[in-house]
């Protein structure tokens, strides 16, 4: 029996209806989920169905986003610079790892053409760095962990958080782990005690936890890095 089910969407942009792939809630299956929020399934990854795309006119943004409307003024913008470009690709069906990469990175170009805030980007960069991760493409993994927390510093400095404390510690956590993972052992550190000391922590246990434990892994790592060891 298939995981997988096709949800009816209508193009914000062109108009066009189709059907899209998605997982069935009760089939998901998590076996890990790292420190990045980056979840391994043993079951079709809901994640490389996380962006709709129109097959039509190339507009793709995460689902939630898709479904909202838009200004004439807004599709006209994707109209001018995506459709007119467009060769017309389906990703309508059952994905692998490489369609996933693929229609990610065309919704990147939507919202860095639209200029969509820069949490939104970093979240896609960060699901790219998932990807190229699991292809283990050590390079492009860095590539795209570097890009993304490029993209939530600039989220921090510059924007207003919707979801006001818990996103914006969400942002501070990731800022500390990406630099973790890119060998920036003492910025981690800083931006870690920065979660853990945040007024706002006790509304997430979860993020708090994971601070504390990504600061002592820091803190060890930094020690060993400045021995030689």
């Amino acid at each position: 029996m298939s995981t997988l089910f096709d949800r009816q969407y209508t193009c914000p942009v062109c108009k066009n209806p189709f059907t899209s792939k998605q997982v069935k809630t009760s089939a998901i299956r998590a076996k890990e989920r790292k420190k990045d929020f980056h979840t391994i399934f043993s079951s079709d990854n809901p994640t490389f169905y996380g962006v709709i795309c129109c097959p039509a006119c190339g507009y793709a943004k995460f689902e939630g986003d898709f479904k909202q409307e838009i200004s004439a003024k807004t599709a006209q913008t994707v109209k001018d610079a995506i459709t007119r470009n467009w060769k017309p690709q389906d990703f309508t069906g059952e994905r692998d790892l490489m369609a996933a990469i693929t229609v990610h990175l065309i919704a990147l170009v939507n919202y860095k053409v639209l200029g969509e805030k820069q949490a939104i980007i970093g979240k896609l960069l960060l699901r790219l760095a998932w990807f190229y991760e699991e292809l283990d493409s050590v390079e492009d993994n860095k590539k795209y962990v570097q890009l993304a927390l490029d993209a939530f510093i600039r989220s921090y400095e510059s924007e207003k958080q919707e979801d006001e404390e818990e996103k914006e510690l969400e942002i501070i956590y990731l800022i500390g782990e990406l630099n973790r993972q890119l060998g920036n052992f003492k910025e981690a550190i800083r931006w870690f005690e920065m979660v853990v000391r945040h007024e706002f922590a006790f509304k997430n246990r979860l993020i708090k936890n994971y601070a504390k434990e990504q600061w002592a892994l820091s803190a060890e790592q930094y020690n060993l890095m400045k021995t030689g060891s």
